[in-house]
């Protein structure tokens, strides 16, 4: 199992595993002296040839130390060689991601593969690779050497070693279909948990969590199921390559011990017997390496997938302020996993809410209006335009895009504010800091070179959350996008915020994601999506006054809030 395109990864570096291959060579001819020195110190011991016995004994010793070293060179090139794929491979995974802007993975989808998937590779590298060439020529060297002791003994050996990689052969058209599905389900399956972990709340308010539970529960028997049927598949291959290893040595060893029966010298039989072994093992070697291989070579394939990605090259311009964004038919996934079907939106100057259970594919459906996520189909037009078309920097010029997980840079405000508005003044500064209530925090702090941590542990979540809007009020845009950004924070900062949201709407498009429907309710307009589409839109007022699904969770949300 040679595959191309990794292998194409090695070509700069290939002397390393040439050389692993030819020190690991080297190691079997010291084997086949160390046995020989072993018996023939037998041999003296029996003929009281003392002068024979230290001489031999040194010989071994000699041997022995130079497999020691040998081995520990060939271990190191090979860890080398694997380093350097490995750490060209991450390299080139992130700039292709960048350049793709998330368009083929998930971000926790990303980071599982980068990082275990990845390291699954290594193993491709680091063991598959310098067995498979060493099994090739061992057994032939060992053949040679047998074929002047015993041809029958030696016949035997060489015709049940092509039983092996038959073996393996016949395992790896299931092994990968098992591999495949097993790295889908795994990628999806920690996707699907970190958005659970983080909606978590969102669940709770809606009262949804029992019905999450039932499909997490479900999620984790398949990868059970998967998990189970990997296993099953490494243990029935490694069986049948034990049973022809065993079974040839085993062999071997019967026709030798006859021949000594028969007239040949017992150390010659003794050298068949222990050094048969060697015969096996390298391909035994091999075939449980190809296990390890098999499932970082489909890491890889998913690795080779994104790295493949054609970057579709982005024309069109933005001149104009966004005026419409319209969603036609919509749909996206990630791998099988069906994230969205079938939407349809439109959003004009005013406030617009799009509300939902976690998982229901808001932050989503917030992200490919972000032109964050790409790999749709359908349409997104804004101004009639396709928005995977246009050219980032000029998008992202007219869309502010705030979650509440929003990263804040380790920088002086001052600083923060210069990064979102090169051209902004000290006195603009404090008038938006004025605006989101934090004048008094920053000048109470150090005012405008006050630094923020690099975790902003040394605010608090709403503060955050006040500064990250403030910086983005440093620059106007056409549309505003706040996905969940007063989530988990204080009431004071969720006033402040929505009060903000509000006076924005004025004169921008301003779409707001939240759990509590109580905060959309001055929205122009409500989406509520479930299973995926939109179950239910209207004015909010049109929504409460009818029997809807939204004016049940809005009346749920009420009565808790009453108790509390």
């Amino acid at each position: 199992m040679l595959d191309k395109e990794l292998l194409k990864y090695i070509k700069e570096k290939k002397w390393y595993l040439i050389n692993n291959v030819i020190l690991n060579i080297i190691g079997l001819i010291l084997n086949l002296g160390i046995t020989s020195s072993l018996i023939y110190i037998i041999y003296n011991i029996i003929n009281n040839a003392i002068n024979k016995i230290l001489i031999t004994s040194l010989i071994l010793l000699i041997c022995l130390i130079i497999k020691f070293v040998i081995t520990f060179i060939a271990n190191k090139i090979i860890n080398k060689l694997a380093d350097y794929v490995i750490l060209k491979l991450r390299n080139e995974t992130y700039a292709k991601y960048l350049k793709l802007n998330g368009n083929i993975f998930s971000v926790n989808e990303m980071a599982q593969l980068s990082v275990e998937g990845i390291e699954q590779l290594r193993l491709y590298y680091l063991a598959y690779l310098p067995s498979f060439f060493y099994a090739m020529i061992a057994p032939l060297l060992l053949f040679i050497v047998f074929v002047f002791i015993d041809y029958k003994v030696a016949l035997v050996y060489l015709l049940c070693i092509p039983l092996i990689p038959l073996s393996i052969i016949l395992v790896s058209k299931w092994a990968k279909k098992i591999f495949n599905k097993y790295w889908d389900i795994y990628l999806g399956l920690g996707d699907t948990f970190l958005d659970n972990v983080k909606g978590m709340r969102e669940l709770q308010i809606f009262n949804f969590t029992a019905e999450r539970e039932k499909e997490i529960a479900s999620s984790n028997e398949e990868f059970r199921k998967i998990t189970m049927k990997v296993l099953v598949m490494q243990l029935y291959s490694t069986s049948i390559m034990d049973l022809v290893a065993y079974g040839g040595a085993a062999i071997g060893i019967v026709i030798a011990l006859n021949d000594l029966f028969n007239g040949t010298a017992w150390y010659l039989v003794l050298f068949m017997i222990l050094v048969g072994a060697e015969f096996f093992l390298p391909l035994r070697k091999l075939g449980s390496a190809f296990h390890v291989a098999m499932n970082g070579a489909t890491a890889g394939k998913k690795v080779m997938k994104l790295l493949n990605q054609e970057v579709k090259g982005r024309k069109l311009e933005l001149v104009e302020n966004i005026r419409e964004i319209k969603i036609d038919k919509l749909s996206f996934s990630y791998a099988d996993k069906i994230i969205l079907k079938e939407i349809n939106m439109q959003f004009n100057k005013g406030l617009y809410a799009i509300v939902g259970v976690s998982g229901s594919g808001k932050s989503t459906l917030a992200k490919i209006m972000a032109n964050v996520n790409a790999n749709y189909s359908g349409t997104v037009l804004a101004n009639g335009l396709e928005i995977k078309d246009i050219k980032l920097t000029k998008y992202y010029q007219k869309v502010a895009y705030i979650a509440n997980n929003t990263h804040i840079m380790h920088k002086t405000i001052n600083e923060s504010f210069t990064f979102y508005n090169s051209n902004i003044t000290e006195e603009k500064i404090w008038e938006l800091l004025k605006l989101v209530e934090m004048d008094d925090i920053i000048n109470r702090n150090g005012g405008l070179n006050f630094i923020i941590n690099d975790s902003a542990s040394n605010i608090s979540g709403g503060e955050k959350q006040r500064l990250i809007i403030a910086f983005y009020l440093a620059n106007s845009y056409d549309l505003y996008i706040f996905d969940e950004a007063t989530s988990n924070i204080d009431k004071e900062s969720e006033k402040i915020i929505l009060d903000i949201i509000k006076n924005l709407a004025k004169d921008k498009i301003v779409i707001n994601i939240t759990h509590r429907l109580k905060n959309v309710i001055d929205s122009d307009y409500i989406y509520y999506l479930e299973n995926k589409k939109i179950y239910e839109e209207g004015k909010p007022f049109d929504l409460i006054k009818e029997n809807t699904k939204f004016k049940q969770i809005y009346n749920y949300q009420s009565a808790l809030e009453e108790v509390k």
